[in-house]
């Protein structure tokens, strides 16, 4: 989820082993487009004087560093247009409408990326950036399990099945 869906996104690029991506609130590139924008001079100058700064995001706070920031710049995967991003494996995103922290439409941003034909975006009406209630859950699992079984040929619904 989130940042992890980022890595995630190199990980799959670069490893044929990558059969299907599942990202739940999959944030990659927020730190230059989302993040970056809204801070005020007063944290943007902290944190290239400091290095650092706690900023507040959504319902949590954070520590922004000046390596992350440039680091990031480095792995953007957003800004190659259509197709660009040389993943073709399944891919589901689920993200929450109610999502405090990564718009809503950076799951269609990730989709236009992508070459794969095979991605499903599930969008939570009222769900937070964590998506963790008990149906969100079932929505993750739900697209987990579909990406599973377009992979595997046989039954991996059990213990005993394999």
């Amino acid at each position: 989820s989130g940042v992890v869906g980022w890595v995630a996104m190199h990980v799959a690029q670069r490893c044929s082993e990558v059969k299907g991506l599942v990202g739940v609130a999959a944030d990659p590139d927020f730190t230059t487009d989302v993040v970056l924008p809204k801070l005020d001079d007063a944290t943007k100058a902290k944190i290239a004087n400091d290095g650092k700064a706690t900023i507040t995001w959504g319902e949590n706070e954070y520590i922004l560093s000046a390596k992350l920031i440039e680091d990031s710049k480095k792995m953007l995967v957003l800004t190659g247009g259509p197709g660009s991003l040389k993943i073709t494996c399944p891919v589901r995103l689920v993200q929450g409408l109610g999502d405090e922290e990564i718009p809503p439409d950076r799951a269609l941003k990730i989709c236009e990326v992508l070459q794969s034909k095979d991605v499903v975006i599930t969008y939570a009406k009222s769900a937070k950036h964590a998506l963790d209630d008990d149906s969100d859950m079932r929505v993750i699992l739900e697209s987990v399990d579909e990406v599973c079984k377009k992979f595997f040929e046989y039954d991996l619904s059990s213990p005993t099945s394999g």
